[in-house]
C-alpha cells in the first residue's frame, strides 16, 4: 500500500516540471455525481486514504468535519452531498478518498469516490453550457475542457472554499 500511496503522491504533485515537460501540461481532475472537475494549473494537491473524520453537530450536511493531517486540523467537504442532497451521507460503508488541496495553513479536503485523474492534452471548449454544469458550482467554473469525449470543468476551488466557509458565519440581523 505504501508503494501505491507514494506513487499517487508523486503523480499528484503539481510542481513536477520534468514530467510535465516530457508529456505536456499535467492537470488533475476528479469526478463527482457524473460531472468531471479539473483543478486549476499549479494547484498543490495530495491524496489521503479514507480515514476517521471528526464530525461537528449542527453543521450543514455537506461539511463532513475535520481530519488530523500531519498534526493539523483540516476541514473536509462532501461536495457530492453539496451537489445533491439526496446523496447518502458519508459513512463508514461509503468508499472515498480525500483530495487535499493547498498547503498548510490553507489545506482543505474534498471527499471523492474514486481516485483522481491525471490528464494531459486537454482541448479547450469555446462555450460553457450552463445546462451541463451543476447549478451549485456554476459560479466557480471558469472554463471547460474536453478529453476523450469527456467534458471537464475547471473549478476555482479557492473561491468555492471561501463561499462554503462564509456559510458558517453568523448572519447579521438588523
Amino acid at each position: 500500500m505504501d508503494d501505491i500511496n507514494s506513487t499517487l503522491d508523486r503523480l499528484l504533485q503539481a510542481d513536477m516540471a520534468t514530467t510535465a515537460a516530457a508529456s505536456g501540461e499535467i492537470r488533475h481532475g476528479f469526478s463527482l455525481s457524473g460531472h468531471h472537475f479539473l483543478l486549476q494549473p499549479g494547484t498543490y494537491c495530495e491524496l489521503a486514504a479514507k480515514q476517521s473524520i471528526c464530525a461537528l453537530p449542527d453543521c450543514p450536511d455537506w461539511f463532513a468535519g475535520f481530519i488530523n493531517h500531519r498534526g493539523h486540523a483540516v476541514p473536509v467537504y462532501d461536495l457530492a452531498r453539496y451537489l445533491d442532497t439526496n446523496t447518502p451521507r458519508a459513512g463508514q460503508k461509503r468508499e472515498f478518498w480525500i483530495l487535499l488541496l493547498d498547503a498548510h495553513p490553507n489545506t482543505a479536503g474534498f471527499m471523492i469516490p474514486t481516485l483522481p485523474s491525471v490528464l494531459t492534452d486537454l482541448s479547450s471548449v469555446e462555450h460553457l453550457n450552463a445546462t451541463d454544469q451543476p447549478a451549485n458550482l456554476s459560479s466557480f467554473i471558469s472554463q471547460a475542457w474536453q478529453q476523450n469525449g469527456q467534458r471537464w470543468y475547471e473549478i476555482d476551488h479557492t473561491a468555492l472554499l471561501n463561499h462554503l466557509k462564509l456559510q458558517f458565519q453568523p448572519s447579521k440581523q438588523q
